[in-house]
This record gives C-alpha cells, structure tokens and sequence, in this order.
C-alpha cells in the first residue's frame, strides 16, 4: 500500500533523517479528509491510508475524486468517497450520515477543502465576499456542527480545520481570504474548549509565494506533505493533550509576529 506519497526533498543541504511512517498507526481509524480529490487533500489522504486509515473522501469534483479514490484502492486502501457542496448545510449533514451510516464512526476530520481569491478589497464584490466566506468559513461551521455529536458520543475525535499564514500577515490582494481564515482559527479554538480534544492547523500567486521564501527561516517552499505530515501528528494519539493550538507550517514565515 504506497499510495505514491510525494516524499520530496526537503532542505537541500540538510541532514534531516527520513519521516518515519506506521502501516497501523491509524488502523480502525475512519479519517475524513474534505478537498480530498486532489493538491494537499489528496496527499493527506495518501498518508493516512499508507498507515492504516479508512479513508473518507468528500470533494465537489466526481471525476477527480474518482479517479484519486481509485489510485488509492488499486494500493489496498479502504476508501469512501463522498460528493458534497460544503457550503450547503443540509448536504454536509447528509454526507456525515452516509458516513456513519456505512463506517460506524468517524475518528478524525481534516478540513482542507477552501478558496483563496486573490483580489484587491476595490474589485471585490460582495459576491467574492459571500463566496469567500461561505467556502472558507461557513462549511467549517457546518461540518462542526455535523461531526461533534459522533464524535462526543464515542467519546474520542480529532477535529483538523485549516487556516493561513495570511490570517496572522496578511497580503494585499487577500482581505477577504485572511478574514475568512481568521474567523476559522479563532473559531476553532473557541470549539476545541467546548469539545475537549480539537486542534486546529494550516494552508496555504506566485510573486507573493516568493516573497514569503526569502522571509522564512526554511528557504524552500512548502510541499503538501509538510501539512499532511503536520496534521497525522495532531490526528495521532501521541497529541492527546493538544487542543485548540494553530500550528504554523509554513517554515518560518510568521516567526516574527
């Protein structure tokens, strides 16, 4: 069971030992990854089914979601895939009902799925704004929402939301995204003390990638594997007693703030 994770090169120069990575860490784990067709979704996906996981996919895009729920199966992963508009909350809650309906439970939540617009505040409409918002924001409400209750009876969840390097220094051209990200991270933490065990963690136009290189302390960019190794080890038991933290994975870039 590969499922072909991208182990690329991490800091070229340094002497930094191989990730290690468990076929059981997560057995009899269900780990629901949302932007799981694709990009950092898709990775995380490949490394929780590499150690083990039952995988869910939920993702607005049948044809990519199908064909990364076959790759993933064609290497002996177990893998649900779910179609779902996130910003619509009557789906959401349907989709987590099919889950438990069909898996029993669901362990972990990643919440990747999002939109990054880049517009400056002057040619943004109402309507970016909205959309924005809606994609960033209101599906974290809704999945929240929809999973809590599962997760409160079983008496065990992790809840993985992602957020951005914008919400803490923001750019021009991304008011709109680093307010929706924001909202998401303060939103999280302030379940993470109504729920117990939580956490919160991080996502991420070329010029501004950049700039942001030359002001990390890690000269590279980042790869979807330093979020989906970040987000197994807030998944994983061995960060029982974290809750309600935002992790910055993005090699330096807000040490300052």
């Amino acid at each position: 069971m590969t499922a072909e994770i991208p182990l690329l090169l991490r800091q070229e120069g340094a002497r930094i030992p191989a990730v290690k990575r468990y076929r059981d860490k997560f057995e009899n784990h269900v780990v629901l990854v949302t932007g799981g067709a694709q990009g950092i979704g898709a990775v995380t996906a490949a490394s929780f089914s590499y150690q083990g996981a039952h995988l869910v996919l939920v993702d607005m895009n049948e044809a990519k979601l199908k064909e990364t729920a076959a790759k993933l199966t064609a290497d002996g992963a177990k893998v649900m895939y779910q179609v779902c508009n996130l910003t619509d909350e009557a789906a959401v809650h349907k989709t987590i009902e099919n889950v438990i309906a069909a898996l029993g439970k669901i362990d972990v939540l990643v919440h990747l799925a999002g939109i990054y617009p880049f517009k400056l505040i002057l040619d943004a409409t109402s309507s970016d704004y909205q959309r924005t918002m809606s994609v960033n924001m209101d599906s974290t409400f809704h999945l929240v929402k929809a999973v809590l209750p599962h997760m409160n009876k079983a008496g065990y969840g992790r809840i993985i939301t992602t957020t951005s390097g914008a919400a803490l220094q923001p750019e021009a051209g991304l008011a709109v995204y680093a307010a929706a990200k924001s909202a998401v991270l303060l939103f999280t933490r302030a379940v993470a003390m109504e729920a117990g065990p939580g956490y919160d963690g991080e996502s991420g136009l070329r010029e501004m990638f950049s700039r942001a290189v030359a002001r990390q302390a890690v000269k590279r960019y980042g790869l979807p594997t330093d979020v989906a190794d970040m987000i197994c080890f807030v998944a994983s038991p061995e960060a029982e007693f974290l809750t309600g933290q935002n992790f910055d994975v993005g090699g330096g870039f807000t040490h300052g703030a």
